[in-house]
């Protein structure tokens, strides 16, 4: 399986319209003069407090692809069937080679929930060798996190919670030979639990999800995704027939580094092609922190679907490039964007043209 050396360890907090990477086309701009959309696409989906921005984005490539095979209209999909991005988040680090690569619980523990993970590894993994997740019937960050969205807390209040979470955790493991310690450790965790998460744990499934010895396998305790391994409670990927490419291609001698130079403008290029092939793409190393592409801060390193491209032109004939981006901040992100239609160059010019930065699905040769 390949390694990727591109890892998105993602923004956990929803932005605003200032964030350098998107900026909407002037409404001066109103001419269409050629257009390519993925328009069958899954549900706007959000990362709330947790930086799984790459789980999302492989959720959202495998969902599509699904559509696409089944045949299915994607945006009215019963829970059932979506894949759980919280789930897929297992998916996001490269394994041990020594260990199988096909089975689910090769990936213990939600990986990455804080510190992010590989949009390419998830979809590889998740579609291509494990073949399935959790469904959304099973495990739903904004079903785990309905309490807080109902009182209107911010992302900033939910990645606060998570935080404190894995503070009670790192004190817990450290104050093992202290009982009184570990008591209170608890006791405010468990409040704080059941303040904040539509969770219905008792004291000794909390205590079992604390006695794990990562806080990956904790939070997949905690948040139950764990235990949904039965197959009414897994979305599973259909075209086993698939590849998944990537773009660009790596130097062999130093991964790390392109095998030849590639331009903002053939990234553009190559994702029109894809487009044009009826497919999304995950575009990865966006950075959202101005004039600091190249030294992008860790925090501000994001990835996103892309779904369409557009020229689009004023009356005197000036014209600019547009795509369509599927972000993982939620509905009102895209409805602020007009559905996620951005300035392309302005995403271009936020982007890291690394290897790997683009990935999708492809037809594979069939089986015999």
């Amino acid at each position: 399986m390949k390694s990727f050396f591109l890892l998105i360890l993602l923004l956990p907090v929803v932005s605003s319209a200032q964030d350098a990477a998107f900026r909407g086309i002037d409404q001066s701009y109103t001419s269409i003069k050629s257009e390519t959309e993925i328009k069958n696409m899954p549900r706007i989906t959000s990362q709330d407090g947790l930086g799984i921005c790459y789980a999302h984005v492989a959720a959202t490539l495998m969902q599509a692809e699904n559509c696409r095979v089944l045949k299915q209209e994607c945006s009215s999909l019963p829970e059932e069937e979506l894949f759980s991005p919280l789930d897929v988040s297992r998916f996001g680090t490269a394994r041990d080679e020594s260990e199988p690569q096909d089975y689910r619980s090769t990936y213990e523990g939600l990986r990455g929930v804080l510190s992010g993970g590989n949009p390419h590894n998830a979809a590889i993994i998740g579609a291509l060798a494990v073949g399935s997740s959790a469904n959304e019937a099973c495990v739903s960050l904004d079903k785990i996190l309905s309490k807080m969205n109902s009182r209107g807390e911010t992302v900033e209040a939910q990645v606060a919670l998570w935080n404190r979470l894995k503070e009670s955790f790192d004190k817990y493991k450290k104050n093992k030979d202290c009982p009184t310690c570990l008591n209170d450790i608890y006791a405010t965790a468990k409040s704080d639990i059941d303040e904040n998460l539509n969770l219905t744990k008792t004291n000794e499934e909390v205590l079992k999800a604390f006695a794990q010895d990562t806080y990956d396998k904790f939070l997949d305790d905690l948040l139950g995704a764990k235990k949904c391994v039965r197959a009414k409670q897994q979305a599973f990927f259909e075209n086993r027939n698939a590849t998944y490419e990537t773009y660009p291609e790596s130097n062999p001698k130093n991964p790390k580094k392109l095998k030849s130079p590639v331009s903002a403008a053939q990234i553009k290029e190559k994702i029109k092609e894809v487009l044009r092939g009826g497919r999304p793409l995950a575009l990865a190393g966006v950075c959202l922190a101005d004039g600091k592409v190249n030294s992008c801060p860790d925090e501000a390193n994001h990835a996103v679907v892309v779904a369409g491209y557009r020229q689009i032109c004023k009356a005197d004939g000036k014209c600019r490039e547009s795509l369509k981006v599927v972000n993982s901040w939620g509905k009102a992100w895209q409805d602020e964007f007009n559905g996620g239609w951005v300035d392309a160059d302005t995403l271009m010019a936020q982007t890291q043209i690394k290897p790997d930065a683009l990935g999708w699905f492809a037809d594979g040769k069939k089986q015999q």
